[in-house]
């Protein structure tokens, strides 16, 4: 009797099988429409509606992707997000086929699948559409077509995946230039390793710099129109320009949360995992004892590929930390080989010693209980919306939920004006200018005042002078400044609105109804970035 567990012996089938049955959950999921867009997602929708070669905080790729889907279901909840099932199910299927065909690890590809829909973060990016969603498709393939490469030199199909990758993922997001440093601290690597080809490195560097040209000129010449604000933009975030530079260089108080975060998107159990999995990886690659071990050069290739593109990027960001503030999934793609290094720890079943890592006297093996916790933490992200706990702490999805609400709300204020073609809609904040533009009726274009903030894209479109004499609505999260409000319209009411939704509460807005608006509108020169 075969002894071996079924997913040993058909690791593809069962790999399958999941990929099959989470994207019909998440397809599920969206069209019950539990969760209301998060402002990132209605502020990509409405780019769809000005599509240019870039935008103001990321390149197209996000917009072309929405309009695409939007184009078959319409502009809904439903439509902007599609694009992001899609998304999911390609970055699993290359797991499994990068894995388990290239690599020659199916058990470990199986596990990668796993690891892909228990980790919080991999969960979010499979129903949210956000610019991780599309680049870490485009990531995950760059990663696999170099492993190809450098295991075969002469066969150019890799290279051609590498540079179209290169092209796809920087109109997604800036962080796949991120992919040039991947690739050499990886032919430092295989050098060190006596594994280096001259046509590895002649070919690789071509399709690189091809695919970065391709991929960057659209930004570059969008930049260049624009005054170059989405290079000022990201160049503030990550704390290089002057105006951003922290005092001291090094703090340390901003590192115990982004730590605490990362933990967080991958849960302490796979963490664990990763950690071991990365360091195992780093000694088989980097070390000549460690790569002795190895039993054939193909594993240390492996080695080397996996912990340069965690290590090098995840390194990077908690050395960063230190400087300024690092949103918790900049760090997103290094994961991407480390859900490939924690599935390759997982497959041996330990993370130190020669069996699983137990938790205390009840002997249960870290790796099924991960599996067991993660199952349940597919399923609670999956029914977030009809989950009865209304407090925000236990149930975060009370933040996305209530614009539908707020929808028939504006609808109803809009009817009861004296006339309800001419009303606009505004607010200081862009998440909410860009919520008003999807939930408002009609779904207008919406405009974001500036009284002192960040710009934001809507500072690059028209403006609403032209609608002098016109009423208007104006929502935002905190209290209303009334002051500001009396220098562009005749009259101003304010009220607060507490949002609901099928099982409980919302957000609490305040809204301003306003009256006949003077054609003035605030304009800063030099707004920040």
């Amino acid at each position: 009797m075969n002894k071996t567990a079924i997913w040993q012996r058909h690791p593809y089938v069962i790999a399958a099988l999941i990929i099959v049955c989470t994207t019909l959950i998440r397809i599920a999921f969206l069209w019950s429409n539990q969760l209301d867009l998060v402002y990132d997602e209605a502020q990509y929708w409405d780019w769809t509606r000005h599509m240019q070669f870039s935008y103001y905080s990321k390149g197209p790729l996000i917009a072309w992707i929405i309009k695409s889907w939007t184009s078959i279901f319409g502009d809904t909840q439903f439509g902007v997000r599609f694009g992001a099932v899609v998304n999911s199910f390609l970055t699993q299927s290359i797991l499994l086929y990068g894995m388990g065909r290239l690599m020659k690890r199916p058990v470990a590809a199986l596990w990668a699948v796993i690891l892909a829909n228990t980790i919080p973060l991999f969960l979010a990016s499979g129903i949210l559409m956000t610019t991780d969603s599309p680049l870490l498709v485009c990531w995950v393939s760059a990663l696999f077509a170099l492993y190809a490469a450098s295991v075969n030199p002469e066969r150019k199909l890799p290279y051609v995946v590498l540079g179209a990758a290169m092209a796809v993922g920087i109109l997604a997001k800036y962080m796949m230039l991120a992919m040039i440093g991947i690739v050499f601290f990886y032919c430092i690597g295989l050098w060190r390793q006596n594994m280096l080809s001259k046509i590895f490195v002649k070919r690789v560097a071509i399709a690189m710099a091809a695919g970065s040209a391709i991929g960057f000129l659209p930004i570059l010449i969008w930049n260049i129109q624009n005054d170059w604000v989405g290079f000022r933009h990201v160049a503030k975030l990550a704390g290089v320009n002057k105006a951003a530079t922290a005092k001291p260089f090094f703090r340390f108080d901003r590192f115990p949360e982004y730590f605490a975060s990362q933990v967080g998107l991958l849960t302490p159990w796979w963490f664990a995992f990763l950690i071991f999995g990365g360091w195992t990886a780093l000694k088989q690659g980097w070390t000549k004892k460690g790569a002795e071990q190895v039993e054939n050069k193909d594993e240390v290739r492996q080695a080397l590929l996996l912990s340069t593109g965690f290590w090098m990027l995840w390194g990077f960001f908690i050395f960063w930390s230190f400087h300024t503030r690092i949103y918790p999934n900049w760090s997103a793609m290094s994961y991407a080989a480390g859900i490939m290094l924690a599935a390759i720890a997982v497959e041996k079943g330990h993370v130190w010693g020669k069996t699983a890592l137990v938790i205390r006297s009840k002997r249960i093996p870290l790796r099924k209980t991960g599996v067991i916790i993660g199952i349940v933490l597919f399923l609670l992200m999956h029914s977030l919306g009809q989950l009865p706990f209304r407090s925000r702490s236990i149930n975060p999805a009370m933040r996305l939920m209530g614009w539908t609400d707020m929808s028939s709300k504006l609808q109803e204020l809009t009817e009861s004006m004296p006339n309800p073609d001419k009303v606009f809609y505004f607010s200081d904040r862009y998440g909410i200018t860009a919520n008003l533009a999807f939930y408002a009726p009609q779904q207008p274009q919406a405009y974001c005042v500036d009284w002192g903030r960040r710009k934001t894209q809507y500072d690059l479109w028209n403006t609403p002078e032209d609608k002098k004499g016109w009423d208007a609505i104006f929502v935002r999260h905190k209290p209303l400044e009334i002051e500001r409000l009396k220098t562009l319209f005749e009259s101003v009411e304010v009220m607060e609105y507490q949002t609901t939704h099928s099982n409980g509460y919302g957000p609490k807005y305040y809204i301003a109804v306003l009256k006949n608006y003077n054609g003035t509108w605030p304009k800063r020169e030099n707004g920040g970035y």
